[in-house]
This record gives structure tokens, C-alpha cells and sequence, in this order.
């Protein structure tokens, strides 16, 4: 991982002929691995950002729901959550009670944000 992140940065100055001067993760709530990221990541020089850090779930669902972008499961780690399932409060809900993670921080599944569905004021608040 961190080789290729590495490599990103590189080629991004190689191509761009501008440095990448910070990172943005969107770690909710995994101390050790944001406290990986600031250790080894740290070690580059750049600013490291976690934007959602912390934030509550019930704030997250809300702009996630007020931004009208679409979310899909596009991996998933149990037979509990299919591929493909649109993520949504009553998704989350129901993952809950099934023992996982309402966002899935436990590597349970990832998602993509279809922001290309959405304008980009209505996406980005």
C-alpha cells in the first residue's frame, strides 16, 4: 500500500509538474488505521485530512441522503450483504441488526459513490 501510494505521488508530479501537498481519507471511526496513516503516511510530508473522523452515523446518512448520491455495495466480505445493494438507512438498519457495522468499517462490504448521478452542488452540498 504504501508503495503505491508512493508511486501515485510520483507520477502525479511527474505528469502534473505540481507535488501533491496533502491527503484526504474518509475514515469514519478505526483508530489503528488512521494512527497507520499518520505514522507511515506522516513520514511523506504531506498534510493528512480525515474529514469524516468521528463524525456520528445518524450526520453521515443525512448529508449522505440530502446529497441524493447514489451508493451501491460493490464488495462485500459476508453472505449477509449482496453486491450491487444500494446503501441507505434502512440498508444500514438492517445490516445492523445483523451484527455489522452500520457503514461498514469493519471491512464487511465497500461502496462506490455514484457521484456522476448527481449534479455537483447537490453532491457536494
Amino acid at each position: 500500500y504504501l508503495t503505491r501510494i508512493k508511486g501515485a505521488l510520483k507520477h502525479i508530479k511527474d505528469t502534473t509538474g505540481q507535488p501533491v501537498t496533502s491527503l484526504i481519507f474518509g475514515d469514519l471511526r478505526l483508530d489503528h488505521i488512521k494512527s497507520w496513516r499518520d505514522d507511515e503516511l506522516g513520514k511523506l510530508g504531506l498534510e493528512l485530512e480525515y474529514p469524516l473522523w468521528k463524525v456520528p452515523y445518524d450526520t453521515l446518512m443525512a448529508d449522505l441522503v440530502t446529497s441524493e448520491v447514489t451508493c451501491v455495495v460493490s464488495a462485500s466480505t459476508t453472505d449477509k450483504i449482496n453486491e450491487g445493494t444500494r446503501f441507505s438507512p434502512e440498508f444500514s438498519k438492517e445490516i445492523t441488526l445483523e451484527g455489522c457495522d452500520a457503514f461498514g468499517e469493519n471491512g464487511e462490504f465497500h461502496t462506490i459513490a455514484q457521484v456522476w448521478s448527481t449534479c455537483r452542488e447537490k453532491a457536494l452540498g
